[in-house]
């Protein structure tokens, strides 16, 4: 969820609204220029106490063993440049003495989606965290076509290296295809090491890409990391009108608009997923949308044994006429669940019918080493037994996952965001729910649910908050298991514009139980400094 804004409107509207940012102190302001295209840095100091953690990170830029924020965000005003921000990043790190703030421009002509997808990934395998950051709205340069661009900004000990930032679209070098209006190249991302060599690679979507004269059909392009970074050498373009690829490239199918990368047979090699959530939309009575499982091997996305299931493929397996799985595929993630060694894939369907429309579902396919399959495969709805809440019209359980070991049991547990939910008469309140692994599978028993009208949880549920639009399961702590980050973009603090909620990020420890929710927050207002002042932070969170 990113909500499109006029940039220089949103300016006008509240030049000269007094926010009460923190003084302008030794900070550091710089233009970075690639492609022709600019990338804005703001890094502020920050007073901090090095750490050192232990166990798996998943966005650790500054190498200290625990996980650093990469939180996206938007702007209400903004001093001291000509580039008014086209969004924004905010870079929180548990050691590097800063913030970083990273902005797009509008000076280029762009919409307001730098930002709009964001992973960490090791790409130069040096043992730190970089950060890619996707601008689907992004002008390409040299032929002012609005396709989109993808940031890479390696990370140090001293935190990302923003001198050292590289920049991706389709008029790269070795980038297959051309860049072209509404493209949206840098839409979705996903990173992981898919040919085994011990750096990660790169999925990029774009969704609408034109497949021949079929429009927003989708495409993924595939950068492969290397000592230097990611590199256009072995770049792999997907979509389905390739013989390796399940399906057939079809108008607005949007393949590529969720993607992931993870292991699900045992072997060194990450897979890819690819969710085309608009998959026979309009012709199927029974479920729409497709999500596609391709094998990594040692020369990259294997092009042969590729596996898919539709949304009219788990309707059995839902044991409801009444609910259907529209839209499968428009979020997704990879975990075992079972800890059988095998990763299970994890979409969600937030159009789903449960049978409210829009109440959202969830499908896990058992890990198999033959791939994905509707006949092996679990249905989970707020319906279903022990989960927490009720199906209601646009709740849509589902819309945001996030995978991981909270309980330190040795199998992944599964977030699912659902930010449209009503808390009492409160509509879009959002709310959060963690179903965790168990030797037979993903289950209901013991699940969790979290909203802000929980007695721990910080602020109070109201109307739009969409608390859960952006979840990722992270080390915060540097110890026990994994822990968990929850966004509520809507989020209005003291002191907010009312209608312009600077919005906040609510932690949870992971324990044996689940999930323990920590008493304090971050608000994007708490960031503003005189530069910049934050609107719906917690858009989306960078991880794996």
């Amino acid at each position: 969820m990113r909500r499109k804004l006029a940039g220089l409107t949103v300016l006008t509207v509240l030049t000269g609204l007094a926010v009460g940012a923190p003084a302008r102190a030794a900070d550091e302001f710089r233009i970075i220029t690639r492609d022709g295209l600019v990338m804005q840095h703001h890094r502020v100091p920050k007073a901090v106490t090095p750490v050192q953690g232990t166990g798996e990170t998943r966005s650790d830029f500054d190498g200290d063993g625990v996980d650093d924020i990469a939180a996206a965000s938007e702007t209400i005003n903004y001093n001291y440049s000509a580039h008014y921000p086209s969004g924004l990043v905010v870079v929180r790190y548990s050691s590097a003495p800063q913030l970083d703030y990273l902005m797009g421009s509008l000076t280029n002509n762009t919409s307001s989606s730098f930002g709009v997808a964001l992973v960490a990934g090791d790409f130069n395998g040096d043992g730190y965290d970089d950060l890619a950051i996707g601008d689907d709205g992004e002008v390409d340069q040299s032929n002012k076509a609005r396709g989109g661009g993808v940031w890479v900004i390696p990370g140090s000990p001293t935190g990302l290296v923003v001198d050292s930032t590289t920049h991706f679209n389709q008029s790269s070098p070795g980038v297959p295809g051309a860049s072209e209006d509404y493209d949206a190249f840098g839409a979705s991302l996903a990173a992981g090491d898919i040919n085994g060599d011990g750096r990660d690679d790169l999925a990029i979507g774009a969704f609408k890409e034109a497949i021949g004269d079929v429009l927003e059909a989708g495409a993924v392009t595939v950068l492969y990391g290397g000592v230097g970074g990611l590199t256009t050498a072995g770049v792999q373009q997907l979509h389905q009108d390739q013989a390796a690829v399940p399906g057939s490239a079809e108008k607005r199918d949007h393949f590529g608009m969720a993607l992931a990368i993870g292991k699900v047979n045992n072997n060194k090699y990450a897979d890819l997923v690819i969710g085309a959530p608009h998959e026979n939309d309009g012709k199927s009575w029974d479920g729409t949308g497709m999500v596609t499982l391709m094998w990594g091997s040692a020369s990259g996305v294997k092009l042969s044994g590729a596996t898919s299931v539709t949304g009219a493929g788990v309707y059995k397996a839902t044991g409801r006429s009444d609910t259907v799985a529209w839209y499968l595929g428009d979020s997704l993630a990879i975990g075992d669940v079972n800890g059988d060694g095998l990763g299970e894939v994890v979409a969600g369907a937030s159009g789903a019918q449960t049978p409210h429309i829009n109440g959202g579902l969830v499908a896990v396919f058992t890990g198999r080493t033959g791939g994905l399959s509707g006949s092996a495969v679990k249905i989970f709805t707020q319906r279903t037994a022990g989960v927490p809440g009720s199906p209601e019209t646009d709740d849509r359980f589902g819309a945001t996952l996030a995978v991981g070991d909270v309980t330190g049991d040795g199998r992944a547990d599964v977030l699912v965001g659902a930010p449209g939910e009503a808390i009492g008469t409160k509509s879009g309140a959002g709310t959060v729910a963690l179903l965790k692994g168990s030797k037979s599978g993903l289950t209901g028993t013991g699940a969790q649910g979290f909203d802000q009208d929980h007695s721990v949880v910080p602020g109070g549920a109201e109307r739009a908050d969409e608390f859960g639009a952006s979840v990722a399961i992270l080390n915060l702590n540097g110890t026990g298991p994994l822990d968990a980050v929850v966004g509520s973009p809507g989020e209005e603090v003291a002191g907010d514009l009312a209608g312009y909620g600077s919005g906040t990020i609510s932690r949870f420890h992971g324990a044996s139980g689940g999930l323990v929710p920590q008493s304090s927050s971050w608000s994007g207002r708490s960031l503003n400094t005189d530069r910049v002042q934050l609107m719906n932070y917690s858009e989306c969170f960078a991880g794996r």
